[in-house]
């Protein structure tokens, strides 16, 4: 195996905000940095792997400690790399760092010149469901991705399901489109005790037992069937369960957040909590939960409904999309837009919940497992230095 740089591009690891773009791409270069730390305890040639970022964020590049991955800086602060990409005016990458291939982590390329590359495309949300997004957004990722999708050599995406769109809706050859999944690190994603799960609810102010949502509050995740869900349980069961809303406050929301304040007015226990949950506390808040709920209208993969299954929580979730992959025999799945369904199977959930509680406890780690970072981080690898069949 001829020895080769890799260069991924990293703006989405060291942005303020830590996206889901950024949470795959640390779990895909730590599963290459172990792969390639395992190659060479082996004495195989490993490839030298880069990750370009703008020089003010190396300190948060600093932060993840890898052992083989190494940065290139770009003399410019992140406001104005991330200007200039917005702007389609980077300069071609491989004049500051040399060929190799370079991997573009957020749909959209930057030039290269003497180099191959390949992209990330998570979905096409942003084309298939644009009335779900953000207007400016999709315009810039349907533009961008358009573009983009012409000049490189490989993408990479998240599911199956995603391979299948973008092949149909780009053209682009199934045989250059490679499926690195997400995973649940299970080190982390674990059930956690009561204990901590008392101390996390008194934390962010939940008062009783609860139905969890666990996405940013945008319409797609259409949380307004789920809303509506919960209002139809019986009194009893809404008694005893808030319906708790976990998720950073998107677009387009001002209609959800008006009718619920307006059910919490009629007394429909509807709660948020008291201030943003940070990653380190969401396996708790996930343990806590006795049922997960993901009416999702479209994923590109759905990690909630998998960190859910990883802590053995039930889960209830659409049928479309990727979600079917994501939760396999282990969840309920249904049509995002079956109110009285997602009622009747929220309700069966809570009222059999010992012996649901006991079954998830065993049926989601088991198929959180499937899911892996190495296993992911050698898709790469494999794709890129040709040792892939």
């Amino acid at each position: 195996m001829a020895v080769n740089n890799i260069f991924f591009e990293g703006l989405g690891l060291v942005e303020g905000h830590f996206s889901g773009i950024g949470q795959y791409i640390l779990g895909i270069l730590k599963g290459v940095d172990e792969e390639i730390d395992k190659r060479m305890l082996m004495g195989e040639q490993t490839p030298k792997v880069f990750v370009i970022i703008p020089y003010d964020t190396y300190p948060r590049f600093q932060e993840y400690n890898f052992k083989h991955i190494r940065a290139k800086k770009l003399p410019l602060k992140f406001k104005y790399v991330a200007a200039l990409w917005h702007r389609g005016m980077m300069p071609p990458l491989d004049l500051f760092f040399g060929k190799g291939h370079y991997i573009f982590t957020r749909f959209v390329t930057m030039p290269v010149l003497f180099s191959k590359s390949s992209v990330v495309i998570y979905d096409l949300s942003f084309e298939l469901y644009a009335d779900f997004a953000d207007a400016k957004n999709a315009k810039f990722l349907s533009k961008g991705t358009r573009k983009s999708i012409k000049s490189v050599d490989n993408v990479f995406t998240i599911s199956q399901n995603s391979k299948r769109e973008i092949a149909d809706f780009y053209g682009f050859p199934k045989s250059k489109i490679y499926v690195a999944t997400p995973a649940a690190d299970q080190a982390y994603f674990y059930r956690r005790s009561d204990k901590e799960i008392e101390n996390i609810k008194r934390k962010y102010g939940i008062g009783k037992n609860y139905i969890l949502a666990l996405s940013n509050l945008e319409p797609r995740k259409n949380l307004e069937t789920l809303v509506d869900a919960y209002c139809q349980l019986p009194a009893n069961i809404r008694n005893t369960y808030s319906l708790l809303l976990v998720g950073v406050s998107g677009w387009r929301t001002d209609a959800l957040f008006s009718k619920i304040k307006d059910l919490v007015a009629e007394g429909y226990d509807i709660i948020r909590p008291n201030e943003y949950v940070s990653d380190i506390d969401k396996p708790a808040i996930i343990s806590g939960t006795s049922v997960l709920v993901y009416p999702s209208h479209y994923e590109g993969f759905g990690m909630p409904p998998l960190e859910a299954l990883a802590c053995g929580v039930p889960v209830i979730t659409a049928d479309n999309s990727s979600l079917p992959e994501v939760v396999g025999d282990a969840g309920t799945m249904l049509d995002c837009n079956d109110v009285d369904g997602f009622t009747r199977q929220i309700a069966k959930h809570l009222e059999n919940s010992e012996k649901t509680k006991k079954e998830f406890m065993k049926t989601g780690p088991i198929q959180a497992e499937k899911f892996d970072w190495q296993k992911s981080a050698n898709v790469y690898l494999s794709a890129v230095l040709g040792d892939r069949e």
